[in-house]
């Protein structure tokens, strides 16, 4: 089973977010998940993967040819994968992955997080997305939603398509959940239909 993880690339991300997102890789891996990311080594993003590989995890890289450089591509995992452009690199992360837990980020972590609940709310796949909300990050997010679904553009069940998560503690619930459902029945209760 593997889980996709979002998050910032930004080297000036907040020390206590990056101790967060190394927890959160150190989890999946200490339960026998594998981790397929966006490939760099920087920010939360090389964080996370630090604490799957420093912990023994499979970690799956993808990053596009043309950001190698701008977030500096990550030798030091399972698998790195160069894909020619942005669309493949997402379309490889949703394919490979199970199960997406979204840390705090910038437009490409929010681009990906919506992209995914897009899909999930169109049917394309049926995959749980976890929003982890450390310290209220993703609240004006969550109000937008709201306000969206107010005014009649999105559905109140489509809202509940994204489980939020505000404590590290949360994301360890949660991966406890998923590995116990993955060892009774070999699945997540979410089908690919990509």
């Amino acid at each position: 089973m593997n889980i996709c993880v979002f998050s910032g690339s930004s080297a000036s991300t907040p020390p206590d977010l990056m101790v967060m997102a190394e927890q959160i890789g150190t989890m999946i891996a200490t339960r026998g998940f594998g981790m397929v990311y966006g490939g760099g080594s920087t920010g939360m993003m090389g964080a996370s993967a630090r604490g799957a590989v420093s912990h023994g995890g499979r970690v799956h890289g993808i990053i596009p040819r043309f950001l190698q450089n701008l977030e500096v591509a990550n030798h030091d995992i399972s698998q790195l994968t160069i894909t020619e452009n942005m669309h493949q690199r997402k379309q490889m992360m949703y394919t490979e992955s199970d199960a997406f837990i979204v840390l705090p980020g910038g437009f490409g972590t929010m681009e990906e997080m919506l992209e995914v609940l897009t899909w999930c709310q169109l049917k394309v796949i049926n995959k749980p997305i976890y929003l982890f909300n450390p310290n209220g990050f993703w609240n004006d997010m969550l109000a937008m939603f709201q306000h969206a679904a107010q005014h009649g553009f999105i559905r109140a069940n489509h809202i509940t398509l994204v489980h939020h998560l505000d404590t590290v503690d949360d994301v360890a619930d949660v991966l406890d959940k998923l590995l116990k459902e993955w060892k009774a029945t070999g699945k997540v209760d979410h089908i690919n239909k990509l």
